[in-house]
């Protein structure tokens, strides 16, 4: 049994409240980006720009999901070289059964399921993107 590290605990916590505030302020900027561009005449212009914001959403996400499915894929080589699930040396969140073997080896397999899952997703949100940027 790998025993939880309260610390992380605490500084998870700190960067989940950081990143919901964060989450927070864009929506309200979005809010008043949106409100002003909206006061300009014409449909054209808003339809155009908000095209390009979106693409550009959809290109930081492609990316975003490209970086999730590497490190994805990274632990599951890992966890082929160590045959164990937590992986050594790491910490935890709470306290988890270490698992070794053909446990950690499904595990493994899960998570190159996942890389392959997010590489598509990845490789489809990037295409949808250039597509809106292109039409831009």
């Amino acid at each position: 049994m790998l025993r939880a590290d309260p610390l992380l605990r605490r500084q998870t916590l700190v960067a989940l409240a950081l990143a919901a505030i964060l989450a927070v302020v864009t929506v309200l900027l979005f809010h008043d980006w949106l409100s002003g561009i909206a006061a300009i005449p014409g449909t054209d212009l808003l339809l155009l720009r908000l095209r390009r914001l979106i693409g550009i959403g959809m290109t930081g996400s492609a990316l975003c999901l490209a970086v999730l499915a590497w490190y994805s894929a990274r632990k599951a080589a890992k966890v082929k070289v160590f045959q164990q699930w937590p992986l050594p040396g790491v910490r935890v969140l709470r306290d988890t059964p270490v698992r070794r073997g053909p446990a950690a080896r499904s595990i493994g397999h899960w998570l190159n399921a996942a890389a392959a899952v997010l590489m598509l997703l990845a490789v489809a949100t990037g295409l949808v993107s250039w597509r809106l940027l292109s039409l831009s």
